[in-house]
C-alpha cells in the first residue's frame, strides 16, 4: 500500500507539471497567432505580384531619374559635360528646376536689365542640350519672384511661398508649356507646399494649394493638351501643423478638396533616413524607404488606383570619411559604399513589388554651390551629391552607371500592346481590335520580343492566336488560344528572378497580344496560411494531451481513493468513529 501510495504521488507530481506545460504551450501558441498574423502584415505590406494587375500608364518607363541644378552653371560646356555624363550612365529623366523669380523677375517681363539678355537664354539651352541627349526634363515650377508675393508678410524671412495672386502663376505656368510645347512633356507645379518654408511662413493648408494646382493644371492644359502635370513633391514628416504638415496627412487634405482632376502623376519623395531599403516597416512617425506604400494606400482609398506615382526625390545621405560640417537632420548617413548600394536595391526593389511606380529621381547629381563657398561648406546636404563638385563619380554614379540594363525592362505589372517593352520586327503590326489594341501578325516570318524580369511571365492572346515563345535560350513551347475569348495563357513560370528576353514568333496569321503580366509572387505571401494550418494542428494535439492528461489524473485519483478507503475503515478512522 504504502508503494502504491509513493507512486500515486510521483505519478500525480509529474502529471501535473505536464498539465502546466501543455497549457504554457497552447498559451504561446495562441499568444503567436496575433503575433505572427502583425509581422506577416509588416513583412508584405505594399507587395504586388502582377497577378491581377491592370496596365498603369507611365510606368513602363527607365526608372532612372536625377534632380539637377543646371540653371546654376554658367559654363554652357560644363552643363553639356553633366548632360553627357548623365545619358551615359543610364538616365533618361531630369528633374530640373525653373524658377520663377529668374524667367519673370517683373509682370510680364522675361528680360534680365542686368546682363542684358533674355531669361529664357539658359533654359533653352537645357532644353536643347537635353533633347539632343534624348533625355527627358520634369520642370520643377516654383520659387516665386518677390512682387507676385506683394502685400505678404515674413517675405525677408520665408521668401518662397503662394502668390498673393494665384493667377499669376498660372499665366508663369502657362508660359513656361506654351514656349517648350513639344520639348518638354512633364512639369511639376510646386515644391513642398506642406512645409513653413515653402509655403511663406503660412498655416500649411492643403485646400488653398489645391486651388493653386486647379488654375495651374488648367492653365497647362491651355498650352499643351498633352504635358503631363506632376503633383509637387511632398517633404516626408510626421508633423501635424500648423507649421509643417505631414506629407500623407497634406495628401489626405488635397483629395478632400477636389485635387484629383487636377494631375496626372502622383509624386512622393522617399529618403532612407539610415534604414536599409529591405526595411518593410510602414508607420506613419517612420521615414524610411517604404514610407510611400502609405502614399499609395492614400491614392487607391480615393479612388486614384490608375494614376502613376514618380518619385521627385530619392536618396539617402552620405558623408565621406573626413566630413567636417553639420550633422545629418535625414536620420543616420550612410557611407558612400552603402549609398550606393542601398539606392540600387531600391530601385530594384520597387521594380519588383510596385508596379505603380514609375521614374525615382535620385536626389541629386551635383550641388549647385562649390564646396569651399563660406555659405556651403558645412551644408549637411551635400551629402547627397553623386558626383563631386569637380564631377568625379562617387561610388553611387559608377554602380548606377551599370544599372540600367537591368532596371529598364518590364518588371512586376501589366504591360498593353503600347508598351515601349515590345520591340517587333517586320511581319507584327499593332493595331486596334475589339478586345483593345494588339500586336497582330501579318505572316509567320517575324519576332516579337518582349524585355522583362522576374519569374513568370502570362500572355492575354486573342481568339485564334498560335504561336511560338522562347524565353533567353530555353526550348520554345507552343501557345494557342482556341477560344472564342481572349484568354490568358502562362507562357513560361520558374525563372530565376533576374532579367529575360521572351521572343515569340507566329505559327499563324491569325489572333494577336493583346498585353503581358509579368508575376512575382513571393513565398512570404503563402507563409501565414500555412503557419496557421500548422499552429492549429499543434494546438489541437496539445488540447487533446491535456484533455488526456487531466482524465488520468482524474483517473488515478478514484483508483487510489478505492483502495484506501477500506485500509481507513479497518483502523477506526473517518466519520463513523466518532
Amino acid at each position: 500500500m504504502e508503494y502504491a501510495m509513493v507512486r500515486w504521488f510521483a505519478d500525480r507530481y509529474r502529471n501535473l507539471w505536464l498539465v502546466v506545460l501543455h497549457a504554457l504551450v497552447i498559451l504561446g501558441l495562441v499568444a503567436s497567432i496575433p503575433a505572427n498574423i502583425v509581422a506577416f502584415r509588416t513583412m508584405t505590406r505594399g507587395i504586388e505580384t502582377g497577378e491581377q494587375a491592370v496596365p498603369i500608364a507611365h510606368t513602363d518607363v527607365n526608372p532612372l531619374g536625377i534632380n539637377t541644378f543646371l540653371q546654376a552653371e554658367p559654363d554652357p560646356d560644363k552643363v553639356a559635360q553633366m548632360l553627357d555624363m548623365i545619358a551615359a550612365a543610364g538616365f533618361s529623366f531630369i528633374r530640373q528646376p525653373f524658377f520663377w523669380y529668374e524667367i519673370e523677375p517683373e509682370p510680364g517681363v522675361f528680360w534680365d536689365t542686368k546682363w542684358n539678355v533674355s531669361t529664357w537664354e539658359k533654359y533653352d539651352r537645357i532644353v536643347e542640350l537635353a533633347r539632343q541627349r534624348d533625355i527627358e526634363i520634369i520642370a520643377r515650377l516654383d520659387k516665386p519672384p518677390r512682387w507676385a508675393r506683394a502685400g505678404q508678410p515674413n517675405l525677408d524671412q520665408c521668401p518662397d511661398g503662394p502668390p498673393t495672386h494665384y493667377e499669376d502663376y498660372a499665366r508663369f505656368v502657362e508660359a513656361v508649356v506654351t514656349r517648350y510645347r513639344g520639348k518638354i512633356r512633364y512639369i511639376q507645379i510646386w515644391n513642398e507646399p506642406n512645409l513653413r518654408n515653402e509655403w511663406g511662413c503660412q498655416p500649411i493648408d492643403p485646400a488653398a494649394f489645391t486651388r493653386l494646382l486647379a488654375l495651374a493644371y488648367q492653365a497647362a492644359k491651355r498650352a499643351d493638351p498633352t504635358v503631363l502635370v506632376l503633383m509637387p513633391g511632398l517633404a516626408p514628416t510626421d508633423q501635424t501643423g500648423p507649421e509643417n504638415l505631414s506629407d500623407l496627412l497634406f495628401l489626405e487634405g488635397m483629395y478632400q478638396a477636389g485635387a484629383a482632376p487636377y494631375f496626372d502623376i502622383a509624386s512622393a519623395m522617399v529618403y532612407g533616413y539610415g534604414y536599409s531599403p529591405s526595411d518593410r516597416r510602414v508607420e506613419f512617425a517612420r521615414n524610411n524607404f517604404s514610407r510611400v506604400i502609405q502614399t499609395r494606400e492614400i491614392m487607391v482609398r480615393y479612388g486614384d488606383h490608375a494614376k502613376p506615382l514618380w518619385v521627385a526625390e530619392y536618396n539617402w545621405v552620405a558623408f565621406p570619411p573626413d566630413w567636417q560640417g553639420l550633422p545629418s537632420v535625414w536620420g543616420r548617413p550612410v557611407t558612400l559604399e552603402q549609398q550606393a548600394r542601398y539606392l540600387y536595391e531600391g530601385y530594384l526593389r520597387a521594380q519588383r513589388e510596385w508596379p505603380w511606380i514609375g521614374v525615382l529621381c535620385v536626389w541629386y547629381f551635383r550641388w549647385w554651390l562649390p564646396p569651399d563657398d563660406p555659405a556651403n561648406a558645412a551644408d549637411p546636404t551635400r551629402g547627397f551629391a553623386i558626383v563631386e563638385w569637380d564631377l568625379t563619380p562617387r561610388p553611387a554614379f559608377q554602380l548606377l552607371a551599370r544599372a540600367r540594363p537591368i532596371l529598364d525592362r518590364a518588371w512586376t505589372g501589366a504591360y498593353a500592346a503600347d508598351s515601349r517593352y515590345w520591340q517587333a520586327s517586320e511581319g507584327w503590326e499593332r493595331r486596334a481590335t475589339p478586345a483593345g489594341q494588339a500586336w497582330v501578325p501579318q505572316n509567320t516570318a517575324g519576332t516579337l520580343e518582349f524585355l522583362f524580369g522576374g519569374p513568370r511571365v502570362d500572355l492575354t492572346l486573342l481568339p485564334g492566336t498560335r504561336i511560338s515563345v522562347q524565353v533567353d535560350d530555353r526550348p520554345p513551347r507552343v501557345l494557342a488560344n482556341t477560344s472564342a475569348r481572349p484568354q490568358r495563357i502562362t507562357a513560361a513560370a520558374g525563372l530565376a528572378d533576374s532579367p529575360h528576353t521572351l521572343i515569340i514568333r507566329p505559327l499563324s496569321p491569325q489572333g494577336g497580344i493583346l498585353q503581358a503580366n509579368v508575376i512575382r509572387r513571393p513565398f512570404v505571401l503563402d507563409t501565414l496560411p500555412s503557419f496557421l494550418g500548422a499552429t492549429g494542428i499543434v494546438l489541437a494535439l496539445n488540447v487533446v494531451s491535456l484533455a488526456w492528461t487531466l482524465r488520468r489524473l482524474g483517473t488515478r485519483h478514484r483508483i487510489v481513493a478505492s483502495l484506501t478507503a477500506p485500509s481507513l475503515r479497518q483502523s477506526g478512522a473517518g466519520p463513523s468513529s466518532a
